[in-house]
C-alpha cells in the first residue's frame, strides 16, 4: 500500500512539475495561468510575444513580478500592518462582487429582445418614434448684450432693419452676412447654421424658434428678432416635415434598452438572493463605537 501511495504521489509532483511553465526560486508560472495571462492582454502584446523571445521574456518577468506582489500581499496580517490589510482585503473584494457581476451576466438567460422592443414601440410609439419638424436656416447677428439698452439698443435694430431692406431689394443674404453678421460660428459660411433646429428645441432661444417656424417658404426672410445674445434676421433654408420612425430606425436602442434594464434588474435580484433572509445579529455597542452613538 505505501508503494502504491508513493507512486501515487510522485506521478502527482511529475505531472505538476511538467505543468510549469516558468520557475523563480519557489515561485512558478503554471500553463493555465500563463494561457489565461495571455488571453487577456492585448492582441499586439500576444503577437510581440509570438515573434519576439525578449518581448516574450518581458512578458514573463511583469506576470512573474505581478504575482510575487500579490504572494506578498496575501501574507499580510492585520495585527502588523492593519490599515494595508484592510485596504488590500477590500480590494479583493470589490474585485469579487466584479467579477461575480460578469459571470452572473456571461451566464443570464436573456428573453425574446425583440418580442419585448416590439411590443415597447406599439406601446410607446407617440414617445419615441416621432421626429419633429426640422428647419435649416442662417441668420445675420448683430451682438448686443449687457451695455444694449436705450440708444445702442436703439442704433442696433436700426443698422439690422437697414441690413433686411437690402436683403428684400435683392442684394445676397451670403455677401451681407459674410460683411456685417457678428457670429463667428455661422458669418464665415455666409450665416449658415451648422444645425437645423427642431420644432421643439429647448437649445434655441424661444423667440429665434418661433420666429424661424413662422415663415412659410423657403428663401423668406424674418423680421428683426431678438435673443439672448442680441438682434437676428433669419432666412429659412430648407424644411424637413415631421415624421414617424419605423420599427427598424428605433430597433437597436430599443433593444439595447431593454437589455440593460433586464440585466440591472435580474442582478439587482442576485443581489438580494445573497442577502440574509431573516434579521442579522448586531452588537450595537460594538458599532456605536466605531460610528459613535446617534
Amino acid at each position: 500500500m505505501k508503494n502504491i501511495i508513493a507512486v501515487v504521489l510522485l506521478w502527482t509532483l511529475n505531472v505538476a512539475a511538467a505543468d510549469i511553465v516558468v520557475s523563480d526560486g519557489d515561485l512558478t508560472l503554471s500553463k493555465a495561468e500563463v494561457e489565461f495571462a495571455l488571453a487577456a492582454s492585448p492582441p499586439q502584446i500576444r503577437e510581440s510575444v509570438k515573434e519576439d523571445q525578449a518581448s516574450r521574456y518581458d512578458f514573463l518577468v511583469n506576470l512573474l513580478v505581478s504575482k510575487k506582489i500579490l504572494v506578498r500581499l496575501e501574507t499580510l496580517a492585520a495585527s502588523d500592518d492593519p490599515a494595508t490589510y484592510y485596504q488590500f482585503l477590500f480590494k479583493q473584494i470589490e474585485a469579487a462582487r466584479e467579477l461575480d457581476k460578469q459571470l452572473f451576466h456571461a451566464q443570464l438567460e436573456l428573453p425574446d429582445l425583440e418580442a419585448l422592443a416590439q411590443e415597447r414601440y406599439k406601446v410607446s410609439i407617440d414617445e419615441i418614434a416621432p421626429v419633429p419638424e426640422m428647419r435649416g436656416a442662417s441668420h445675420i447677428l448683430l451682438l448686443c448684450t449687457e451695455d444694449c439698452v436705450d440708444k445702442v439698443e436703439t442704433d442696433t435694430i436700426l443698422e439690422l432693419e437697414s441690413l433686411r431692406e437690402r436683403i428684400l431689394a435683392g442684394e445676397s443674404f451670403v455677401n451681407i452676412a459674410l460683411e456685417f453678421s457678428e457670429d463667428p460660428g455661422s458669418k464665415a459660411r455666409g450665416g449658415r447654421l451648422s444645425q437645423s433646429i427642431a420644432s421643439n428645441a429647448k437649445s434655441v432661444d424661444t423667440s429665434v424658434r418661433e420666429a424661424l417656424f413662422a415663415l412659410d417658404q423657403v428663401g423668406d426672410i424674418s423680421g428683426v428678432v431678438k435673443s439672448r445674445f442680441g438682434f437676428h434676421i433669419l432666412k429659412l433654408e430648407s424644411v424637413t416635415p415631421s415624421r414617424t420612425r419605423t420599427f427598424e430606425e428605433v430597433r437597436p436602442a430599443l433593444v439595447s434598452e431593454i437589455e440593460k434594464r433586464f440585466r440591472q434588474d435580474a442582478y439587482r435580484q442576485h443581489i438580494l438572493s445573497l442577502a440574509p433572509q431573516d434579521s442579522i445579529e448586531i452588537d450595537s455597542s460594538a458599532f456605536d463605537s466605531i460610528v459613535g452613538p446617534k
